[in-house]
């Protein structure tokens, strides 16, 4: 349920580059980073944290509809999703310089916080946290 990225604009690709890796491994981060050529905006610095949600891009999405709640941060308006997903938590060292960044991986279990489009696609990744769901 990977859609060609040249159907979405460069937000939804940048989202789905950074943080969609529906098989990801904690002990991937530093490769997977390389892979996907993710560094920090405008430089060629590591990133401090990045965050894989281990899921599809079509079951992320749904947390931008029936899925998902209303969640607000600062005066923001964003989603969390009802249901917990696995996510990998990759930490960096950001005074190193990209191609390698090491990074040591956790897997909790979290409900994801994400902003949405106009047209209901998932554009930023917030973060997880472990609020409990309804069952």
């Amino acid at each position: 349920d990977f859609f060609p990225p040249q159907q979405f604009n460069s937000s939804v690709q940048n989202f789905i580059n950074q943080h969609i890796n529906q098989n990801m491994d904690p002990n991937s981060c530093d490769g997977v980073i390389k892979q996907r050529k993710i560094s920090k905006a405008y430089s060629n610095k590591c990133k401090k944290e990045n965050t894989f949600i281990s899921a599809t891009y079509g079951e992320v999405t749904k947390v931008c509809g029936d899925e998902g709640e209303p969640y607000e941060i600062n005066n923001r308006s964003l989603r969390i999703s009802r249901e917990k997903f696995t996510v990998v938590n990759c930490k960096c060292n950001d005074n190193l310089t990209f191609d390698y960044c090491g990074c040591k991986g956790s897997r909790p279990n979290l409900r994801i916080v994400i902003d949405c489009d106009n047209n209901g696609n998932p554009v930023h990744y917030q973060e997880g946290v472990n609020i409990p769901t309804y069952e």
